[in-house]
């Protein structure tokens, strides 16, 4: 049993990770958490409310969405678990953005906090070597999972001050924003190479790929589909066919053809009940 009080502070895949790793590896846990989950695997834990509440040597944040002030990084050591390979993807949903973005590393980060997001020194980087296969959900399954299996030994050689952090270098930074239902919409505009990536990120948990009609606003879940190379120039968006391979939607390199539509009660749709020239939303 290592001889130091651990606070693990957020919710979601990212602290079970954490906790998982260092339950049975430490003398003493404190929770700081909304997730049933992660109180329901903590039983044996300190529940707290808040960071002031903490009489922890160090305080792993994963998942954990409020601001931690300044004057709370004074009192105490604080980490960060970031899901990339920082300091590119700073921000919200970096694994997501890595794929649209179709980088060849993808990785997950534990790093120091300080008053500015996502930009205190790095203790330790775990990196996925892009398939261009993979998406987002198994992706992130094999980075936490490095997590889970290193947070313990890492933290213990930190406190023993046996890593050597590294600044991050701003000028490498690169910043992403939330994403929102919205970007789900499948960009018909886009070409073939970003659309392949964007299936591989919208998977569950996020909203899937959905459609929009332009004129009822209308929207379908796409479960299954092609592409179809074409240079011919017409309307972008547009269905210009209906056969039965699916509905052929015009796009930027292209058609994208949809095999399956579901809706949101996840009930199949018949492709025959629409019309050839109705617009989708781009």
């Amino acid at each position: 049993m290592i001889n130091y009080t651990i606070c693990v502070a957020g919710d979601g895949w990212g602290a079970l990770a954490v906790l998982k790793g260092i339950i049975g590896q430490f003398n003493k846990i404190e929770i700081l958490t909304n997730d049933k989950e992660v109180i329901e695997l903590s039983s044996n834990s300190i529940i707290i409310n808040n960071l002031h509440d903490s009489s922890a040597d160090l305080v792993i944040c994963s998942g954990y969405k409020s601001i931690i002030q300044k004057s709370e990084l004074l009192q105490r050591k604080i980490i960060n678990i970031h899901p990339s390979l920082l300091p590119k993807y700073r921000g919200y949903h970096a694994v997501v953005w890595a794929i649209l973005n179709n980088e060849s590393k993808i990785g997950i980060t534990i790093h120091e906090i300080n008053e500015y997001i996502d930009d205190g020194p790095i203790i330790k980087q775990f990196v996925f070597n892009n398939d261009f296969k993979s998406n987002s959900f198994e992706i992130m399954t094999y980075l936490l999972q490095q997590i889970e299996n290193n947070i313990s030994s890492t933290v213990e050689k930190y406190l023993n001050n046996e890593i050597k952090t590294i600044q991050q270098n701003k000028e490498e930074a690169t910043y992403v924003g939330k994403r929102n239902y919205e970007d789900c919409k499948i960009p018909f505009n886009k070409g073939f190479d970003y659309l392949a990536n964007f299936f591989r990120a919208i998977v569950t948990p996020y909203p899937l790929p959905y459609i929009r009609f332009k004129m009822t606003k209308r929207e379908y879940i796409v479960l299954k589909y092609k592409f179809h190379h074409s240079n011919v120039n017409t309307h972008i968006g547009r269905i210009l066919n209906i056969d039965n391979e699916g509905l052929w939607v015009k796009s930027r390199d292209g058609y994208l053809v949809i095999k399956q539509l579901v809706d949101k009660e996840m009930n199949d749709i018949n492709i025959f009940t629409f019309k050839i020239g109705q617009q989708l939303e781009l």
